[in-house]
């Protein structure tokens, strides 16, 4: 019999054996796939308008999503190896030279992995569809989705797990030369060291660094601290939060255990004695592990919760970056007439309110306002015009005298830090205009390349000779979210070259509220899904992490179980003691994790202005529940095991 048959065989005879490693494998193409069908999908890509701005996104998840089901492959085929030492080292007493050990273990992962390559790619064919539906209905794409087959997805999914086939079938032929066959026999009774003592400074560190970590981010927008410190500030707060987690698992978290044996009337109670003396070995073992998972766990709620409570927002958004429906350059009188008769036609009703108001068009010079590009038009607006749209946004008047302007928010992430204040604009050589207050809410609609600021109508009739005089349009409509036909239309109409100069753009501005509100759901939408997606493959490579590794350990402690159950320990005793280290083991990262990401999730929060409480709790509690079920699956297996022994 060759090596190749008796590697077929071992498979099919120990199909419940393998399978263990087949799942996670098929599970990781069948991810991967899905994604890459996703990134070269004709359909999606044609019905997306901003697809050039978000396929550096779909790139870099691509590449993480292989980077993490790498680890999640990795890490099953580690257990799986060794849980098979002994059945290795019986092939080398049996007199099977080294070599044809490692051909045959070779041969036996690249059979799964070719076998859990066919699998999950069709499934994950048979899922692209379904899948697509998804991000299309998230994305407010309003066409019914096609069960496409794309060879790039395809031929990016072979190429990348033939890779990682091969690396782990080549990891599994150096196993018998890595260790002696008296290592391979006693692989599952190999001890574990006494903890160290428990450093209490260290454990005071923990909290000190993940404190300061907190203060760091929450620190208010508009504080000098950011103006003076940054990115910097931002980095430093995250290193202090990573230190701080490991200190937190290495040291806080024992020194808790330690202080826990010092009380007898707990020490003592039931099986608390063994749980609580198992943990501290546990722990102490999967310190790095736990951190990884902590952090890993931090970035899937962080970046989920963000893009969910931006999803949930979207109203809210477009509604404070486009105030209004429509609102335009009057251009000749042929047109404009042409233009109130296509509105017409949307209805008489559904106009809320119009409002036609002269501005000025000006170069001036915005040096001094870093924010703004200098080649900015300033559009100079008279204050009666300020006056009604405020009334009309439901906003409080500021009075101002000549020579003073009040700015608007302009887009910027952070609404709440005023740039603008104090800054002056000379706009002719021999006036200019003070900046002399801020609101934090746009005047008129932000996707125009202009700086828009209210002056006195004095001050504006002074100036009339010095700028362009122009009349904008504006247009409340009550169905602003549904004028697809009446949108389309009008943007024919005012077309303007992307590439032109910003005088020009300036000159024929074009805003409508649809378009930009479709535009956000893309977006968002598209980020919602990837985020999910990546997301899910974190909790994936997380899970197995921590999975993996304690099912291996409870191979290992099978003689301890088997003593405690010659001792007289029950099934169910032994399933509770079980229990309540999972527990503790599960909840170490999960609470680091929800601690870390709602501090984040506040911060950003205040900063972007918008609520995220609602969408964050939400995304914490889909969190816990699959990461329930990785708790209950590795509780049923390990008590299995444990009862094996």
């Amino acid at each position: 019999m060759t090596l190749y048959n008796l590697a077929k065989r071992n498979i099919l005879r120990n199909t419940k054996m393998y399978l263990l490693y087949l799942y996670p494998m098929v599970f990781s193409v069948i991810i991967y796939f899905t994604f890459a069908s996703l990134q070269y999908n004709k359909q999606i890509i044609d019905s997306l308008t901003i697809y050039d701005k978000v396929e550096p996104a779909f790139q870099a998840a691509s590449i993480l999503l292989f980077f993490f089901a790498a680890a999640f492959i990795w890490f099953s085929n580690g257990f799986f190896t060794r849980s098979r030492k002994k059945e290795i080292a019986l092939y080398s007493l049996f007199g099977i030279e080294k070599k044809k050990i490692g051909k045959l273990l070779f041969y036996e992962n690249i059979i799964l992995g070719l076998g859990s390559l066919f699998i999950g790619l069709f499934l994950g064919i048979l899922l692209s569809k379904l899948f697509a539906m998804l991000i299309m209905k998230l994305m407010g794409i309003a066409i019914i989705a096609k069960l496409s087959l794309s060879i790039q997805a395809i031929l990016q999914t072979v190429v990348s797990f033939s890779l990682i086939i091969v690396i782990t079938s080549l990891h599994n032929f150096r196993l018998i030369y890595r260790h002696s066959l008296l290592q391979l026999i006693k692989a599952e009774k190999k001890g574990e060291k006494k903890p160290k003592k428990i450093s209490w400074l260290a454990a005071l560190l923990s909290i000190l660094f993940i404190g300061m970590g907190y203060t760091i981010i929450l620190q208010p927008s508009d504080a000098l601290f950011w103006d003076n410190y940054g990115f910097q500030a931002i980095i430093g707060s995250f290193l202090m939060m990573i230190i701080g987690t490991n200190l937190f698992v290495r040291a806080f978290v024992m020194y808790i255990l330690e202080k826990m044996k010092q009380i007898t009337a707990v020490y003592y109670k039931g099986v608390n004695l063994i749980s609580i003396t198992h943990l501290l070995h546990r722990i102490k073992g999967n310190v790095l592990i736990l951190s990884v998972i902590s952090l890993l766990s931090t970035f899937t709620l962080i970046s989920f919760g963000t893009t969910f409570s931006l999803y949930s927002n979207i109203q809210e958004i477009s509604k404070k970056n486009f105030p209004y429906s429509i609102m335009y350059t009057v251009p000749d009188e042929e047109k404009n007439t042409a233009v109130e008769k296509l509105i017409m036609e949307n209805g008489q009703r559904q106009i809320e309110f119009s409002k036609r108001i002269e501005y000025l068009q000006m170069d001036g010079d915005l040096s001094e306002i870093s924010r703004v590009p200098n080649e900015f038009p300033v559009v100079l607006i008279p204050e009666t015009a300020y006056h009604f749209l405020a009334e009309k946004l439901e906003k409080k008047v500021i009075p101002i005298n000549d020579g003073e302007a009040i700015a608007f928010y302009d887009g910027n992430l952070d609404q709440r830090t005023d740039p603008f204040t104090g800054k002056s604009i000379p706009l002719t050589d021999s006036q200019t205009v003070t900046i002399a207050a801020y609101e934090d809410y746009a005047l008129l609609n932000l996707d125009i390349y202009v700086f828009p600021i209210v002056i006195t109508d004095s001050f504006f009739q002074q100036l009339k000779n010095d700028g362009l005089s122009m009349e904008l349009q504006l247009y409340s409509l009550k169905n602003e979210k549904s004028i697809k036909e009446l949108d389309q239309k009008l943007m024919k109409l005012f077309y303007v070259d992307p590439y032109a100069d910003f005088a020009t753009k300036g000159e024929k501005i074009f805003s409508s509220f649809y378009h930009n509100y479709h535009k956000f759901i893309q977006v968002y939408g598209l980020l919602i899904f990837i985020s999910a997606f990546l997301g899910f493959v974190f909790l994936l490579a997380a899970g197995s992490m921590l999975h993996y590794k304690l099912l291996t350990e409870a191979t290992t402690d099978q003689p301890r179980y088997k003593i405690l159950k010659k001792i007289g320990m029950s099934k169910s005793q032994l399933r509770r003691l079980i229990a309540k280290q999972l527990i503790v083991i599960y909840l170490i990262p999960l609470v680091i994790a929800i601690s870390h990401s709602s501090i984040i999730i506040l911060a950003l929060s205040a900063f972007l202005g918008i609520s995220m409480v609602t969408p964050f709790l939400i995304t914490i509690g889909s969190y816990l529940l699959l990461y329930l079920v990785y708790y209950f699956l590795t509780l049923s297996k390990y008590t299995k095991i444990a009862s094996e022994g």
